[in-house]
């Protein structure tokens, strides 16, 4: 009796291991997901039954020049798999997006008879362009607190690169995250670039600029009212020239 249930369930599972991979979704032409630079997204390919072994996948970028993404220094670091603890799951991770990983994507698996399976993604990836270009003045007096306003058109979409300056005779120098400067580009919203600049003096009035990937840019002006101070000194030498970059 018991050898009876014993072969029963090794043929079931002989059965079922031999099953083979069925790509979920290969009825859909094309998936089209949408996902912002800085940011991870999930390429979803999976198999519609329960794997007992991991089928041969690879995952590619279609272009002019097909890439790997496994095998890429584009992608080194910047992908996670999953199928080696749940082999029907041949997802992967693609995260620190920039707007040159926009294109097609396809998961591929050879079947029983070694042919190609495939399922195909295009992802769409939006960055970061300025909501506003335009100048703008700010007159505040001493010792208030000034915002100076600077953001994505999409505010979940981070640039590859920002940098504040100020500029002081004809050069710019960039301003220094310190007590006085809060910023505003958390996880949540890396598209608010804007600076908080508290305890305003005399030598903080002039020109400032929000410039993002080394192109796109937007220039305020703050104007201070009020006399200059002996205290002005003292808060503007922790303002200096060191480097606020993200």
């Amino acid at each position: 009796m018991w050898i009876s249930v014993f072969l029963i369930s090794a043929i079931l599972h002989i059965t079922a291991g031999n099953e083979g991979c069925t790509l979920s979704g290969t009825n859909i032409r094309l998936q089209e997901i949408t996902a912002f630079t800085g940011q991870s997204v999930l390429l979803p390919c999976s198999c519609t039954v329960r794997q007992f072994d991991t089928p041969r996948l690879t995952w590619t970028k279609l272009s002019q020049e097909t890439v790997i993404l496994t095998q890429s220094e584009l992608y080194r670091d910047r992908v996670e798999q999953f199928n080696e603890k749940f082999p029907g799951n041949l997802s992967v991770l693609l995260s620190h997006l920039t707007q040159d990983d926009q294109g097609d994507y396809r998961c591929t698996i050879k079947d029983r008879e070694n042919r190609d399976e495939y399922r195909d993604i295009r992802l769409h990836v939006k960055g970061c362009t300025l909501s506003d270009s335009n100048q703008l003045e700010i007159v505040r007096s001493r010792g208030q607190s000034v915002l100076l306003p600077c953001s994505c058109t999409e505010l979940q979409a981070k640039p590859l690169r920002l940098t504040w300056t100020k500029f002081l005779d004809g050069q710019t120098h960039a301003i220094p995250l310190r007590d006085r400067v809060e910023m505003f580009n958390t996880e949540k919203s890396p598209g608010n670039l804007s600076v908080l600049l508290s305890c305003i003096t005399k030598e903080d009035q002039g020109w400032y600029r929000c410039e993002i990937n080394n192109q796109n840019f937007r220039d305020i002006r703050i104007t201070v009212k009020g006399k200059r101070s002996d205290n002005d000194a003292f808060y503007h030498r922790g303002f200096s020239v060191n480097n606020l970059t993200s």
